[in-house]
């Protein structure tokens, strides 16, 4: 367990708003993170950033120095001064061992979130691990740690009903739509193909919208998104040349600055009339606060959604202490699941000296003797031996783990 490491920032620990100036545009993330993987000799990496949290979760073969959480940031942020670090050092938590492998699973099981019992976390836990190993930041023990998160994450939604009747930020937002009586003959402007984006066009689909015009910064992926619902796609760089009109503009993409500027805001509204909607769930905030302000506009973000994400969690007490008992029991679980991953890493020898001992008595120690016998009887000493083989090698890592298990029953 000691080798796990979490630095979070979250909404409960960093605020929404001050979330916003962490965030780093994703051109540059890959390299960032790789920088902090190499310098600080860390063997698995894993970032999951989302509208309420940005957190790096380690894997570490050695204890690392009490500057640890200041040399990551000071990586992640090379452009900031000593001032800034020192800030975000204040807003963050530095989580080991076991208390770490804890908050992971609260995280996936939603206990951890703005609005508790959204089931979107756990997709954004599995797509972290995905694109984090896809840039070669992981190990095997952050895929053992996800593995588990991802399997207790699913028993504490299926055990309990934290996720009963089921509110998101997404939902949240959806039913401030409905307040604002848009009708269904609107013109939605989606920015962003992710996951967000996906479940904010389905709910207003199924609700009668169908005027939707996608727009992305990878233009494969708001093809995509279009062509589920049969709907228009563009690039984004294309957002401030369109003059499509819209009356709904729903942002949902990870970018270091605001996408919708005041500029950009212009541009889109034509100097059409008319209330225009705007839904921000970007984090960083994808619209500029003074496009919030401007006469004609009736706007929401993540950060406004705070006070009815409150009133959920006090619905959800009772679960929420039903779900803690479950990750209690996966904690102690995952204890022993490392330690049996350490029997195997300490037996993966075992195979190779085998098969090396196999080959020795084939080809000099009886090969005379072998020589000897006919192709009938080579055929059977060939099945007794492979036999042989595999028992070898899985009894002595088989009787380990259940002395292991023996020991701390």
């Amino acid at each position: 367990m000691d080798r796990y490491l979490v630095l979070a920032f979250t909404h409960s620990s960093t605020g929404l708003k001050n979330l916003d100036g962490l965030f780093i545009d994703e051109a540059v993330l890959p390299e960032r993170l790789a920088k902090i993987k190499s310098e600080l000799n860390i063997d698995g990496l894993m970032y999951l950033g989302t509208c309420n949290r940005l957190e790096f979760i380690f894997s570490v073969s050695a204890p690392v120095k009490e500057s640890f959480a200041k040399n990551v940031i000071k990586l992640f942020h090379p452009e900031w001064k000593e001032k800034d670090i020192k800030w975000a050092l204040t807003r963050s938590q530095l989580l080991r061992g076991e208390e770490a492998v804890q908050h992971v699973f609260e995280v996936a099981s939603s206990l951890d979130s703005l609005v508790v019992g959204e089931r979107e976390i756990i997709t954004q836990v599995r797509q972290a691990f995905e694109w984090s190993h896809k840039h070669g930041l992981t190990d095997d023990f952050i895929r053992l740690l996800v593995r588990k998160t991802i399997e207790t994450a699913k028993k504490v939604y299926t055990d309990t009903k934290i996720a009963e009747k089921p509110v998101s930020v997404m939902s949240l937002a959806c039913r401030k739509l409905q307040e604002w009586n848009v009708g269904i003959d609107s013109r939605v402007i989606m920015v962003g193909a992710g996951q967000t984006a996906d479940i904010m066009v389905k709910y207003l689909s199924k609700h009668g919208f169908t005027r939707f015009t996608v727009f992305n910064r990878t233009l494969k992926n708001a093809k995509e998104l279009a062509d589920k619902y049969k709907v228009n796609a563009h690039s984004l760089k294309e957002l401030e040349a369109f003059k499509g009109g819209f009356d709904v503009l729903i942002t949902c993409i990870q970018s270091a600055k605001p996408v919708i500027t005041a500029d950009v805001f212009d541009a889109l509204a034509n100097n059409e009339k008319g209330t225009k909607m705007i839904v921000d769930l970007g984090l960083p905030f994808n619209v500029d606060k003074a496009v919030l302000t401007k006469k004609g506009v009736k706007g929401i973000n993540v950060d406004s959604l705070n006070g009815i994400a409150k009133k959920n969690l006090n619905e959800r007490k009772g679960e929420m202490v039903l779900a803690g008992k479950i990750i209690t029991e996966a904690v102690n679980e995952f204890y022993t699941d490392l330690k049996g991953r350490k029997i195997e890493i300490a037996f993966s020898e075992v195979p190779v000296r085998i098969r090396e001992i196999k080959e020795r008595a084939m080809s000099s120690v009886f090969s005379k003797e072998i020589g000897s016998l006919s192709i009938e009887s080579k055929e059977v000493l060939e099945k007794v031996i492979d036999y042989m083989e595999k028992k070898c090698i899985s009894i002595p890592m088989q009787v380990a783990k259940e002395k292991l298990l023996d020991l701390e029953a």
